[in-house]
């Protein structure tokens, strides 16, 4: 149907005004993406969209913080290992000083004066176990040991002595008797106990310690002397039984009370040619495992998740954790003045495998946290392209589209200046 001339509703003017409406608002918008770089600038433009480039963009955000967490994580591990380095060498010396004490060459007013160096690195090992940190978090002190597990008792035969009649080192039944100590094991379930002293000196446990095999002329006979010196307290204890060739010196039982540390010994057929000879035996003693409740493991958030953490425990590094707070090399026995000596060379040598091990633990972490730090970032910059095709404004497209809403604008200002112009032509039939 037709429309004539309306004064009442410009009915062109209207019409034209309400595209004019439409283009001026669709080119606000894209001027907004335009000037943003963004396709989505609230939730009105794109709500699915935006729901999830917002997760998205979340989940970067997680992970570049993850990865600057691992940057710390790993910062921190650094100056750890740098402490455990200084220790390292500081214990190298310590060792270094006993083996110089352990020659006899040396007077004891000579092992005393190495002594007093011992005590003060010792005391250098302490005041850097408890001084590292990093960003006021205690590295070494045991603050963060966290979990750990049980170390087991064991022996080592650290010097042994060969045997004048026996240089063929001939087997019996799988025994080798050319040496002093033939064969040297823990005896009984006590061995991994640390409980009610040294065995053979009126307790049952096993302590660390070192057990000294000297072969002896008595004026009557050829036998064994056995020494044992308690490395926690320095104590020396000798056997008040001589032990003859091819003896057995028991770890265990009522016969067993002249042994020491629950260690059993089968000993080598020695004779007159092998007199004033020693050998060795290094026990080390067993300790249980800890849960340390109150002394959590650190927990690094290395991921984005909830739950994503790495723990790592750091055991504390000082004289005691180490077990060389009483570490002696001035502490003599009849007949072996450097008896101290060589149980701190043994004491030294536990204590430096087990820093050892500790840097070999945080630098598999290291390698652990460089790994995650890749992932993460790998992780980031895939998500981070995912919510770029939602979000981001594909540019040469909004330009067209501007050029074309500035055109239909710029044609709607002027035909609804036109269309006013038209209902004002019923002026004309007034004439």
């Amino acid at each position: 149907m037709s429309q004539g001339l309306s004064i009442a509703n410009n009915l062109l003017a209207n019409s034209v005004q309400l595209n004019l409406d439409r283009n001026q608002s669709q080119l606000q918008n894209v001027v907004t993406q335009l000037s943003s770089g963004l396709r989505i600038n609230s939730a009105a433009d794109d709500p699915s969209g935006n729901a999830i480039s917002t997760n998205l963009q979340t989940q970067v955000d997680g992970f570049n913080q993850a990865t600057q967490n691992v940057q710390n994580a790993n910062n921190a591990a650094q100056v750890a290992l740098g402490a455990l380095t200084s220790t390292t060498q500081i214990l190298q010396r310590i060792r270094s000083l006993a083996v110089e004490g352990a020659s006899d060459i040396n007077s004891n007013n000579d092992r005393l004066n190495l002594q007093t160096e011992v005590t003060q690195l010792l005391l250098e090992v302490n005041r850097i176990a408890q001084n590292t940190n990093f960003n006021g978090a205690p590295l070494l002190d045991g603050s963060h040991a966290g979990f750990q597990a049980q170390q087991t008792a064991f022996l080592t035969i650290t010097a042994n002595t060969a045997l004048a009649t026996n240089g063929a080192q001939a087997t019996v039944n799988g025994v080798n008797f050319g040496f002093l100590a033939a064969c040297a094991v823990g005896s009984s379930a006590s061995f991994n106990t640390t409980t009610g002293g040294v065995q053979g000196t009126g307790g049952t446990g096993t302590q660390d310690g070192t057990i000294s095999l000297q072969v002896v002329n008595t004026g009557v006979s050829i036998a064994v002397q056995e020494t044992f010196i308690n490395s926690a307290t320095g104590q020396i204890t000798v056997s008040s039984t001589l032990f003859a060739a091819n003896g057995l010196i028991a770890g265990t039982g009522a016969t067993g009370k002249s042994g020491f540390d629950n260690v059993k010994i089968t000993l080598g057929n020695f004779t007159t040619a092998d007199v004033g000879t020693t050998s060795y035996i290094k026990i080390s003693q067993n300790v249980a495992a800890l849960t340390n409740p109150n002394n959590p493991a650190f927990n690094f958030q290395s991921g984005a998740y909830e739950g994503d953490v790495i723990q790592v425990g750091i055991e504390a590094t000082n004289t005691s954790t180490l077990r060389i707070s009483n570490v002696n090399v001035a502490i003599s026995a009849a007949g072996n003045p450097s008896l101290g000596a060589e149980d701190t060379i043994g004491q030294i040598d536990n204590a430096l495998q087990r820093l050892l091990n500790q840097q070999a633990q945080l630098g598999a972490v290291v390698v652990r946290l460089n790994i995650d730090q890749d992932s993460d970032n790998v992780a980031a910059t895939n998500l981070q392209a995912a919510e770029s095709n939602i979000r981001d404004l594909n540019v040469g497209q909004a330009t067209t589209e501007f050029t074309k809403l500035q055109i239909l604008v710029q044609v709607g200002t002027s035909v609804l200046a036109q269309s006013n112009a038209n209902a004002q032509s019923v002026l004309t039939l007034f004439r």
